[in-house]
Parts: structure tokens; C-alpha cells; sequence
């Protein structure tokens, strides 16, 4: 598709010329950031429908796909029909997705992640950097000796090594959110006075010696990227400062590109924020009537994250977090704040608005943050519910349900 500046002669929107994420070029700058899909068999297996929804995907021409969280070890699962990458067998599946996204010319990063405390699996007891109670799950897990540290740094690397083998374009470690990684990262959720923990760089220790694994693991060329979260949500959490310091340590270490979000967190709407820049017409009209009573969350809430990381590294910075609009996207571009601009909700929305904006279309994205999609992570497959009357119905009978039998 021509977009439709470059076809009358104008320039080309920024979003929309290509990028480098290491050895990696991509066909523009617009990412979809991983979001779960609960689409995968009870093992982890991919499934047809796995394979058909990132065919999708790729097909509406996004820069790069990055896949939900798939777990690098049975005991760091986060939810039911999650992605999982922990043997050798579920290689071939994962190779009919990468299969099916590189037919449309798309690129695609497999998410790695382990849950830690932040598990929604009833089987089992969590594991976590010390005896913290999960502020989201409220689950109390097992305090991971030095045999399960090594463990769990081992299985992200053969989770990376598997993920070359099925054919992806490289690897985007789950460093943020509330989950292994940004756990042992938060002086919250680490209490610990070993070497993994006491101190900001001992805190950080994890992350970086899972990253230098699955370097190790993928070699020199192979892009690796990493979510960070660089701020606790919770009292007594890890502070911007340290955050920003331990990205800029990652950044030196070699990773191919940081994407910043909170880390630990007390509500996961810290980092799915409600209703950004819809106005009262707006919900109105998609009957978001909620929104008349909550304000609008704004725009791009992890630009200042980006900023100061920009400011002290030269790496490729993917800004995610509240995009919705071709003005918001041109302006972070231009003016430096981020080299990269990933949207999960509204690819739920609209998995084809890459093509669209290539076609000239310019605005606001359709997508609301309501958050419905959200609602239903674990338990149906990842959609709009917006876009079907009858689905709309539904959850709002599953909601009211869910009220009366508290």
C-alpha cells in the first residue's frame, strides 16, 4: 500500500518510515506491544487460532508484532491458555506463527516473561524474590533459593534459544508489570540481603544476568529488546531514579531496545489506564457511559519515562502507554522522546490501522480503553467487545453477575 503523502509528493510521517532495532529493520515504526490473547492450548501450545490472529496482524502492517508473555518455565505461568516456550516440543507450533506473520512481510518478537507472585494459576505456589504478599493477586509465594535463581535465568535462555529456532525476528524480555524481573527490581517486593537484592545494584542484578543469558543463548546479532519497568506504583517501591539508572545500565550492557512501563504495581489499571482522550461526546457515542464519570486518562503517560532515558543513553527507546491520536505520534517523533511508538488496546480495536494511516487516514484511533478486554484476560480470548452489540451485552450481564454474588 502507498501511503498517501508519499503519493502526492508530501513527506512521509515519521510513524510510518522504517526502523532499526538492531540487525533488524522494520518497515515502520509503529509496534504492537504485547498484550495476553488466552488463545493457546492448557500446555501452551500454539493453536490455529493463535496462528490466524497474528496472520492478521501482520497482514494490517505494523513495524513489529510482539507476542503476549509467554512463560519460560511451568512455574512462571501467569494465566490459563497463556503462550508457553519451556520445551523443545512446542518449537514447531511457534514456527507456523512466525510462518504465517513473515507471509505479509511483518516482523515479529517473541515476549518472554516468568510471573513470579503475580500468578493467577491455582496450582502450585508462586515463586518471588522474598515473602511479599502479591498486592494484585494477594498471593503468598515461595522465597526462590539460589538453585531456583539459576533455575529461572537458565529457562529464559532456552526460552530465547527456542524462539530463534521457530523463526522469529528476536526476543523482548518481560522485565516489567509486576512480574519476576520487576519484582526482584522493587525494594517492595525485594527484601532480600544477598547478592540479589540489599542494594540498587544488587536489585538489578536479575535483570541484567537474565539479559547477559539470553544474549549468550541467541548470539551478537540477534535483536533482543526488553520492557523495563523503571517505577514502582506502590509505597515504598522503586523510585524513577533507580529505575532510569538500572535501564541506562541494560542499555550499556547491549540491549537492542527498551520499552519503559511501571514495574510493581497495587492495580493493573496503573498501567492500562481507563478512557485516554475520549471526551464526553466521544463516549456517548461508542456507550462508554462510565467515562461520564470518570475523567479521561491522557495521552502517552510513559513519555516522561522515555525522556529522561533519551537523555542519558543512546538506545532505541519504544514508547508505549496511551497513543490514540496522528498529531500525539508525530509530535513524540519529532521531537526525540522516543524512536518507536507501541499500542496494544487499539490493535484489539483495529488490527489493520497501520494500513490505514499508510492510506492517509489521520485522527483519533477508535479505540476507548475501557478496558473490557482486559476484564476477560484468563478466561476468553483476547477481542474488542466493543465492536458486537450482542458481546457488549454480555459482559455487562457477566459484569452485574459478578457484583451480585459477592
Amino acid at each position: 500500500m502507498t501511503p498517501a503523502g508519499l503519493a502526492a509528493g508530501g513527506p512521509l510521517p515519521l510513524y510510518l518510515q522504517p526502523g532499526r532495532i538492531g540487525s533488524l529493520t522494520l518497515r515502520n515504526r509503529i509496534v504492537r506491544a504485547a498484550t495476553s490473547e488466552t488463545m493457546a492450548e492448557e500446555d501452551g501450545a500454539v493453536t490455529d487460532q493463535l496462528v490466524g490472529f497474528y496472520e492478521r496482524l501482520s497482514a494490517g502492517g505494523a513495524g513489529l508484532l510482539v507476542t503476549g508473555h509467554i512463560y519460560v518455565d511451568p512455574r512462571g505461568q501467569c494465566s490459563p491458555r497463556q503462550m508457553g516456550l519451556y520445551d523443545d516440543r512446542l518449537v514447531p507450533g511457534f514456527r507456523r506463527l512466525t510462518d504465517a506473520v513473515h507471509r505479509h512481510g511483518g516482523a515479529i518478537f517473541a515476549e518472554i516473561s516468568h510471573a513470579g507472585s503475580q500468578c493467577m494459576m491455582s496450582a502450585g505456589v508462586p515463586l518471588a524474590p522474598s515473602a511479599v504478599v502479591n498486592p494484585i493477586y494477594e498471593r503468598n509465594p515461595d522465597v526462590a533459593t539460589e538453585e531456583d535463581i539459576a533455575h529461572v535465568i537458565a529457562a529464559f535462555a532456552s526460552a530465547a534459544r527456542r524462539a530463534r529456532e521457530a523463526g522469529f525476528d528476536g526476543v523482548h524480555i518481560h522485565g516489567g508489570n509486576g512480574y519476576l524481573i520487576a519484582e526482584f527490581g522493587s525494594p517492595h517486593a525485594n527484601r532480600r540481603d544477598d547478592r540479589w537484592g540489599g542494594d540498587a545494584e544488587g536489585r538489578g542484578r536479575f535483570a541484567r544476568s537474565v539479559y547477559a543469558a539470553v544474549r549468550a543463548a541467541v548470539g551478537p546479532d540477534f535483536p533482543v529488546s526488553m520492557r523495563l519497568g523503571v517505577m514502582d506504583s506502590v509505597p515504598h517501591g522503586l523510585t524513577l531514579e533507580e529505575g532510569i539508572d538500572r535501564a541506562v545500565a541494560l542499555a550499556e550492557d547491549g540491549v537492542d531496545a527498551l520499552e519503559l512501563t511501571y514495574a510493581v504495581m497495587d492495580s493493573y489499571r496503573d498501567n492500562i489506564r481507563p478512557y485516554v482522550a475520549v471526551d464526553g461526546l466521544r463516549a456517548l457515542r461508542d456507550w462508554a457511559i462510565e467515562r461520564l464519570w470518570t475523567p479521561p486518562a491522557p495521552q502517552a503517560y510513559y513519555r516522561t519515562f522515555a525522556k529522561k532515558l533519551k537523555a542519558r543513553a543512546d538506545v532505541p527507546v519504544i514508547l508505549v502507554g496511551g497513543l490514540r491520536s496522528t498529531d500525539m505520534m508525530d509530535e513524540v517523533l519529532s521531537s526525540g522522546s522516543a524512536d518507536f511508538l507501541a499500542f496494544a488496546r487499539p490493535f484489539i480495536r483495529e488490527p489493520g490501522f497501520p494500513n490505514m494511516l499508510a492510506a492517509g487516514r489521520r485522527g483519533q484511533l477508535d479505540c476507548v480503553s475501557c478496558n473490557i478486554c482486559l476484564a476477560h484476560d484468563g478466561y476468553d480470548p483476547l477481542k474488542c467487545w466493543r465492536l458486537d452489540p450482542a458481546d457488549l451485552w454480555a459482559h455487562g450481564r457477566q459484569h452485574l453477575s459478578s457484583l451480585f454474588s459477592r
